[in-house]
């Protein structure tokens, strides 16, 4: 009986998020808020817009910087690996 009302709870939670966070309800939800407001953003909304896309613009410049410095990681453990190997086949010969 649990497993039934847990599966239940479950469909209907996921249904709700459906609904709820579905793009053409956002939309819907934007155009409603654009008719209420005469077409443009509410002055409220603007700072956190901005906010909003420097954070995004942050996120983007840390996950470039992050890429570059796991490739430069990379060729330096491999260039380091090279040197110990080749230092290895030295002293075998």
């Amino acid at each position: 009986m649990r497993f039934l009302l847990g599966v239940a709870l479950g469909i209907a939670t996921g249904l709700a998020a459906y609904l709820l966070l579905s793009p053409a309800r956002k939309e819907d939800i934007k155009r409603r808020l654009q008719g209420m407001t005469g077409g443009q953003e509410p002055h409220l909304l603007q700072p956190l817009r901005q906010m909003a896309e420097d954070a995004a613009s942050q996120a983007r410049q840390a996950w470039e910087e992050a890429r570059q410095a796991a490739r430069q990681a990379e060729q330096e453990m491999l260039q380091r690996y090279q040197r110990l190997r080749h230092r290895e086949d030295e002293r075998r010969r």
